[in-house]
């Protein structure tokens, strides 16, 4: 911590040996001229009693006990006064993103489609400044919601869409309707693509931009549009495109050669690549996305000052108190 005000402390203390040398001046200038009391015969008799000299005593503690206090309250008001403060410099990191979910909503991913925008509708109550969309494919591509910042109705959506998800298409909307008007299924570079064409096309724009691609690349038919394609789009477009892929390790821990392309296209792009290990890492992994995402984009450096008055206000406050209990008790 340091002082804004630095030189408050240093005009106190000019300031109190000001007064003091005035006071010593006016007290020689006064003696002998000032009346000093009425004489009262024998009053050394009264001044030696062992009582007398008590009182004196416990009077005279008092009052050096409250100039201490005194002189330490008014102390404490100059240092509170002083603005007591840490100064520091921060980047902060901005929170204005774009996140496309881009879902293949084949029959094989909707375990792992529904963790995804259940995760997502339980952080959007904890966002701000973000752009969510839901775009979701097989065949063909549908975009379920463009990309928006009210949180209240993504949260809804992907709720909706969760349920589906889980129930196979009874509870809620058929998750599956408009995916399937074109020939094949699981046509991933067709459906990235659409999420790719899914953000603004503002080239100039500073917010970040990432897919949350979630497909286990199983290709069935011809697709416009292949997943190097794609790719080669979103890095063109700075789209970062992270793929989560419940992907089956071979016998000695290698990928398949589906889930490698996936994997080298998804890193092509300067995002990453997630294969499944149990049914319980969708959320740490959508999570992880999120951080990292966070860290891609941060605000101009800034000088914080962070006032800390508390500790000298309340120390003036109990010295106020305790001063004021012993002007009773001396009675003065």
């Amino acid at each position: 911590m340091e002082l804004i005000f630095w030189w408050m402390p240093l005009a106190a203390l000019g300031a109190a040996l000001l007064g003091a040398g005035l006071y010593v001046l006016w007290r020689r200038r006064s003696t002998g001229t000032a009346s000093r009391g009425t004489p009262v015969a024998h009053s050394e008799r009264l001044t030696a009693l062992p009582e007398y000299r008590r009182v004196l005593r416990r009077y005279r503690t008092l009052l050096g006990a409250l100039l201490v206090l005194v002189i330490v309250a008014a102390s404490s008001g100059v240092l509170l006064a002083s603005r007591s403060a840490s100064v520091e410099t921060v980047t902060p990191q901005s929170y204005k993103r774009d996140i496309m979910l881009c879902l293949d909503v084949s029959g094989s991913m909707t375990d792992v489609d529904a963790k995804i925008v259940d995760t997502f509708a339980s952080l959007a109550s904890d966002l701000h400044g973000e752009r969510i969309g839901l775009t979701i494919f097989d065949s063909s591509a549908v975009t379920v919601f463009p990309l928006t910042d009210d949180y209240s109705y993504v949260k809804s959506e992907l709720t909706t869409y969760r349920d589906s998800f889980r129930s196979q298409g009874e509870k809620g909307v058929q998750y599956w309707q408009g995916t399937e008007l074109g020939q094949g299924a699981s046509l991933i570079g067709d459906g990235l693509a659409s999420c790719v064409l899914g953000f603004d096309g503002d080239k100039g724009s500073t917010r970040p931009k990432s897919i949350v691609l979630a497909t286990d690349n199983y290709v069935n038919g011809e697709p416009l549009l292949t997943l190097t394609q794609s790719a080669a789009l979103a890095t063109k477009q700075n789209v970062r495109v992270y793929a989560i892929d419940p992907v089956n390790d071979q016998a000695d821990g290698t990928l398949d050669s589906v889930a490698l392309d996936l994997k080298t296209q998804a890193d092509s792009t300067g995002g990453g690549f997630y294969a499944l290990g149990d049914n319980d890492t969708v959320p740490s992994i959508v999570q992880k996305i999120d951080r990292q995402e966070a860290g891609l984009f941060t605000g101009s450096k800034r000088l914080v000052v962070t006032d800390h008055p508390a500790p000298f206000a309340i120390a003036a406050l109990l010295l106020v108190l305790a001063v004021l209990g012993l002007l009773w008790r001396v009675r003065l």
